[in-house]
């Protein structure tokens, strides 16, 4: 039996607390968006939301990153629900 999923595309911090989703894009400063891309947050890689908030806690892979959004910075998230 198939199942179908719904994807929603949201604001990364609208995540809850132990959610995941997939980068669908980063919009804002390049520069931003390249040092993101250096701690391993880029297009099409997986993130789980650790803790909501400012600064919020996401889990990439193996690692744990602490991120202050910017209100010029907008990480787009897809979630399957």
């Amino acid at each position: 039996m198939a199942t179908d999923s719904i994807s929603q595309i949201l604001p990364i911090e609208l995540l809850r607390q132990g959610e995941r989703g997939l980068i669908h894009e980063l919009d804002g400063n390049e520069e931003v968006i390249h040092r993101l891309a250096e701690l391993g947050l880029r297009e099409q890689v997986e993130l789980t939301m650790i803790q909501q908030g400012q600064p919020c806690i996401v889990c990439v892979g193996d690692h744990r990153l602490t991120l202050r959004l910017d209100p010029s910075l907008t990480i787009f998230v897809e979630v399957s629900h």
